[in-house]
């Protein structure tokens, strides 16, 4: 762009986002929530694609959110936005996924769920097209940038972390297609903040969201994938996943995320 035409996140635009991004998300999932309820049980198909809609347009509130309050409303603003990264950057994220993926293969023993070789593109595409990929703009696009300019990184992860999870708070209360009401979420609170480290100095590294938003989609695909890891990482339940090998690879990943954030910040405080 020849013009400056967007702004960038700064704290002033925390509250424009939340209230954008809550406001949307939520209440395309209570309507979802509603419907549920009006119609519990072997509702028509017609009924269930309402539901699938509204559930699926809540996840767009953290994107559309960063575009209102950033002001990106033209094409290339916006795909310079998602689509850009930092020249050379791209073995970062081999690093961080390729960890993910060590870390989970080897706390369930290589154990993979039936079929999930065929269903893994699938779910990975839909992943970051519609699934946690794409909010992605909303949580390292804007709020952690803007967080961290009052807060310290740790801080601003751990913030980010939480409002993150509270954002999916609904999903609790809606068990059409999943059950999430026996899940503590104090522990998936944490797992967000765990993420939110990671996620955070991926972007830092690389300012590339379509980085973040690839890395978030295998998390979520291999949550799936891998027999154990989500009961291990969504109830603390090690039954089916070796304990030392889940949270040693999820220790690695998180500090090594923290002093790959340090080295990166020092870096652009001396080019400064």
């Amino acid at each position: 762009m020849t013009q400056e035409t967007t702004l960038k996140p700064e704290p002033k635009l925390i509250w424009p986002f939340l209230a954008w991004n809550f406001g949307w998300t939520w209440g395309f999932w209570l309507l979802a929530i509603v419907l549920k309820n009006i119609w519990p049980g072997n509702p028509p198909t017609a009924y269930l694609v309402l539901e699938v809609s509204l559930n699926t347009l809540g996840f767009f509130g953290p994107l559309l959110a960063s575009l209102i309050v950033l002001k990106k409303k033209d094409f290339k603003a916006i795909w310079s936005f998602i689509f850009s990264s930092r020249k050379g950057t791209w073995p970062y994220l081999l690093i961080f996924g390729g960890g993910l993926t060590v870390t989970f293969a080897l706390a369930s023993g290589g154990r993979l769920m039936d079929g999930a070789l065929a269903t893994l593109p699938w779910f990975f595409v839909y992943n970051t097209i519609l699934g946690g990929g794409l909010e992605e703009p909303g949580w390292r696009g804007f709020l952690q940038p803007a967080l961290e300019k009052k807060f310290s990184f740790p801080l601003a992860s751990a913030i980010t972390g939480i409002i993150w999870s509270s954002w999916h708070l609904p999903l609790w209360f809606y068990d059409r297609f999943q059950d999430r009401s026996q899940q503590p979420f104090l522990i998936f609170m944490l797992t967000c903040i765990v993420w939110s480290i990671c996620l955070a100095t991926l972007y830092k590294k690389t300012q590339s969201l379509i980085f973040c938003n690839l890395f978030h989609a295998l998390l979520n695909t291999l949550f799936v994938v891998f027999i154990g890891i989500g009961q291990a990482v969504n109830y603390f339940d090690f039954s089916q996943a070796n304990l030392l090998f889940l949270l040693g690879g999820v220790a690695v990943l998180t500090l090594y995320s923290i002093y790959l954030w340090y080295q990166t910040d020092r870096e652009e405080i001396t080019h400064d």
